[in-house]
């Protein structure tokens, strides 16, 4: 008697258990999975400021909602842009992802992305939260397809001060041949004057060009390229930037490794003062608040580049958000439809921009909340500097992505004197004239 007792004991708390297994597994199945593809790295919080204001606002609405299991993914940028247009040609998108401004026409034609812009017109303090024009390089025939995640400035140059002031020069030179007078003699010194890791092929174009191109052409040119409104890559002016790029780096201007260094490791050869400039973007300004030397540090000083005989505007620097938060056309039901429209945009309104601009980084989000005293001094350098300096396109953000592509690897040759600029403008031109 007492074993059959037992085996029914037994046998009521093995269907028990079994029961309540099934219970925690249905209760995990019901869970809500939203993907996530990034190129912010969890391992940058504390010294990348856009990275540490994003995962601030995942993790605080990730903890609100527990209904929701978070699959995410990051990498660097470089890595990225292989992967997410891989995925896309797989029909394998992420629920949520990082859109470059230039993949917009791409992306939607594809049918890889979703629209949006019924979800911003029904939500006005969200879609109006944002700086004038924040859009505009996630919105094709109308619609809009991405949330601006930042504002770039993408064409500064950053210089220690010291070290340029060993050479006779107190500030940065403001003329173009002061510049070159300048390299040759950084060059006597054995000095690298700008180092730049152009082996992911942007920095040339997206750092230095945007800006350096627009002091030849101006920016109606550009944006007569961006609408197709007559503007050629072949034209003079386009030209004339081409060729002193290509002259600056023959004037050894930059580190020979050029096409092989990348663009974190251009850093380090800034920090151990190797080389006394390097021309970057916003986003500079928390690493050198977090990693660079304290000497380095404080002689680091913001400049813009010199203005060019019989040029345009000296005082423009390439900028505006280049990068956005979207979602993918993936199927989703009314639920998760909601859960992902909710996070996109807990991701990217106050919530991200005031942890973000606590860094030191310059947000999308028109009014973020921060202590200015407590942000990297070149982030109120910045904003001081900006007080007489008009944002121009960056290229990278408003071009058609082959295009760009056929930009970005042919401004490695130029650099290394493998093609002319005249070859080099007929190449673009061509991919131009391929997607109009």
């Amino acid at each position: 008697m007492k074993k059959k007792m037992v085996s029914m004991v037994v046998a009521a708390a093995m269907i028990t258990a079994s029961a309540s297994s099934a219970m925690v597994q249905a209760e995990a199945s019901e869970k809500v999975t939203i993907s996530i593809l990034c190129d912010l790295e969890r391992a940058n919080v504390g010294t990348g400021g856009l990275d540490t204001g994003f995962y601030a606002a995942l993790d605080e609405w990730t903890e609100a909602h527990p209904e929701v299991e978070i699959s995410l993914e990051s990498m660097n940028q470089t890595d990225y842009q292989t992967k997410i247009t891989s995925l896309g040609a797989a029909n394998d998108m992420p629920d949520l992802f990082m859109l470059k401004g230039s993949w917009t026409k791409n992306f939607v034609e594809n049918g890889w992305i979703k629209d949006i812009t019924d979800n911003l017109d029904a939500d006005p303090e969200w879609k109006d939260g944002y700086i004038a024009g924040g859009f505009d390089s996630a919105t094709y025939d109308g619609r809009i397809y991405g949330v601006p995640r930042e504002s770039l400035a993408t064409g500064l140059v950053f210089y220690n001060s010291d070290m340029w002031a060993e050479i006779g020069y107190e500030e940065f030179p403001s003329t173009w041949t002061e510049l070159l007078d300048a390299v040759e003699k950084f060059k006597e010194a054995g000095i690298v004057p700008f180092v730049m890791g152009n082996k992911a092929n942007w920095p040339a174009e997206s750092c230095w060009l945007s800006t350096l191109g627009d002091r030849f052409t101006g920016s109606e040119w550009t944006h007569s390229i961006i609408n197709g409104e007559g503007a050629a890559f072949t034209d003079e002016e386009f030209v004339a930037a081409l060729t002193c790029f290509q002259e600056l780096a023959e004037a050894g201007a930059f580190n020979e490794d050029i096409n092989s260094l990348d663009d974190v490791e251009q850093n380090t050869v800034y920090f151990n003062k190797t080389a006394a400039a390097i021309v970057n973007g916003t986003w500079f300004f928390a690493t050198v608040d977090s990693s660079a030397p304290d000497d380095v540090k404080a002689a680091t000083k913001l400049a813009l580049l010199p203005s060019v005989e019989g040029g345009a505007d000296a005082n423009t620097v390439s900028g505006g958000p280049a990068w956005f938060f979207s979602v993918s056309n993936n199927e989703m039901d009314e639920t998760k439809t909601e859960l992902v429209m909710d996070l996109l945009k807990y991701v990217s309104d106050e919530h991200q921009a005031d942890v973000s601009a606590s860094t030191g980084i310059i947000t999308a989000w028109a009014n973020p909340t921060y202590d200015d005293s407590n942000v990297p001094a070149l982030f109120n350098d910045y904003n001081e500097l900006m007080k007489t300096t008009t944002v121009v396109p960056i290229y990278d953000a408003t071009m058609d992505a082959a295009l760009i592509e056929t930009m970005n690897t042919g401004l490695q040759s130029l650099l290394i004197g493998e093609i002319t600029p005249e070859e080099l403008a007929e190449n673009i031109q061509f991919e131009y004239e391929m997607a109009q």
